[in-house]
């Protein structure tokens, strides 16, 4: 019985301290933007006629440390914008298609 408290121990602890260990490490680090200026955007990515950009999508509304992160509304990508000013156009590199930040 002591062999099986002592193992039980054992594998408590190690779940306790690995988990958030390895839920950092699952999440990884969102991709950096790749910023396109008008110009480029309008020769490279030309826009429908009579629309715009479609605006991203917020990653996290529930919690103000996630701002400036934004989802790209083609795939489910996650950029951080933290350092761009609103309406600034992003690339989706996976869907190569342009998007605004709201």
């Amino acid at each position: 019985m002591k062999k099986y408290l002592a193992l039980f121990s054992a594998f408590t602890m190690a779940s306790l301290i690995l988990a958030p260990l390895t839920r950092v490490y699952a999440l990884g680090e969102a991709e950096k933007a790749v910023v396109v200026t008008p110009e480029d955007a309008a020769k490279k990515y030309p826009m429908p006629a009579g629309k715009d950009y479609p605006p991203g999508i917020n990653a996290n509304t529930h919690s103000a440390t996630a701002s400036g992160f934004v989802q790209s509304p083609y795939s489910s990508r996650v950029y951080d914008c933290r350092h761009l000013g609103h309406g600034t156009l992003i690339l989706d590199e996976g869907a190569k298609k342009l998007f605004r930040k709201p």
